[in-house]
């Protein structure tokens, strides 16, 4: 056999014995950790790593020696994040900030891959960060990282806050989101503080989103925040800036050639937001419809679901009102009825 074929065989045999070996590992800690079938292999790695600190030593070893390579980052986010931001000498107390930067690094580009294909594949992990350090009522965790970690962890947060987490919960984090000067050793946390830093991040993570999906997800969290009482106190120039770039979702002509669903979805966010104003945005949408033609076909759409919709509605308001009304007035024909055979 000749050497080039040795060297193919020698190998495929190595990755055969690593998958082998890494398909093991997962068995093994599944079985010990007695996870649920059909759950992601971090949702079982990362607990196995978090109560095995040599093993998670030794993980982060390898990790120094590929700092360099671009899929480092997503991995040890996966797999150290709970060891990481559990125990706080866990890696080294000189080393910690950079080992949370990279950690976040690596959340974010995992929270992007999601929302750019419209998945939840990294929720889990999502899920830790949000409810096991930044929302936890032990802010141990939060307050122990170093203070440009903290507001980045903060941040990470709060950007992809909507996509992940259910729309009823966004006011609560409005209400509770702490902001990245404030400790326990600095007086702790008072309600609503982090609202106007949270609108900032959710703002900025708007202007990136492209796909369709995450785009109406996104929104449709976005509304319920009128409910929020945390809302009307913020920053003026927050929510200027909120309006303007859901006002941009609106347009679907370019720069970004947004589907018409994104811009219905971000009427009915800005509309719910910013109810002052309402007619006068419509109006103005309508005018420069018709500066183009190729608009002039959707816009008698929009007028005729708009006209059957408002139809609807008020054929259903006077049925309801005369079924009241009738319930109302059963037991006094009955009362007269019972009389008269009387």
């Amino acid at each position: 056999m000749s050497l080039p074929n040795l060297l193919r065989m020698h190998t495929t045999c190595r990755h055969i014995n690593a998958h082998r070996t890494v398909a093991t590992v997962a068995y093994d800690c599944a079985d010990k950790l007695k996870t649920k079938t059909g759950t992601r292999f971090y949702e079982v790695l990362a607990p196995y790593f978090n109560q095995n600190g040599q093993a998670a030593d030794d993980l982060l070893h390898v990790c120094r020696r590929l700092w360099g390579q671009p899929y480092v980052a997503p991995i040890y986010a996966l797999l150290l994040s709970q060891w990481l931001l559990t125990h706080p000498h866990a890696g080294g107390k000189e080393q910690r900030q950079k080992h949370v930067n990279v950690l976040i690094s690596g959340a974010r580009q995992l929270f992007w891959g999601d929302v750019h294909s419209t998945t939840d594949h990294f929720k889990a992990l999502f899920s830790f960060l949000s409810a096991e350090v930044v929302f936890c009522q032990n802010r141990t965790r939060l307050d122990t990282l170093p203070t440009q970690s903290r507001a980045a962890l903060i941040s990470v947060v709060a950007c992809f806050l909507p996509y992940y987490d259910e729309p009823e919960s966004l006011c609560t984090a409005l209400e509770c989101m702490p902001v990245p000067d404030a400790t326990v050793q600095n007086g702790g946390h008072v309600p609503g503080e982090g609202a106007d830093f949270v609108l900032t991040e959710m703002t900025d993570t708007l202007q990136k989103m492209k796909a369709e999906g995450s785009l109406l997800k996104y929104l449709s969290a976005l509304m319920t925040m009128k409910y929020s009482p945390y809302m009307p106190p913020t920053k003026k120039i927050t929510k200027l800036r909120l309006q303007a770039e859901l006002y941009s979702l609106t347009s679907a002509g370019g720069p970004r050639y947004l589907p018409r669903s994104v811009n219905q979805a971000a009427f009915q966010a800005l509309d719910s937001l910013f109810p002052y104003g309402r007619r006068s945005r419509r109006i103005i949408n309508v005018a420069f419809r018709f500066l183009h033609p190729s608009e002039w076909g959707w816009a008698v759409v929009d007028a005729y679901k708009s006209g059957v919709d408002a139809v609807r509605a008020w054929v259903q308001f006077w049925w309801n009102s005369t079924r009241a009304a009738l319930n109302r007035l059963s037991p006094f024909r009955r009362s007269r009825w019972r009389y008269k055979r009387q």
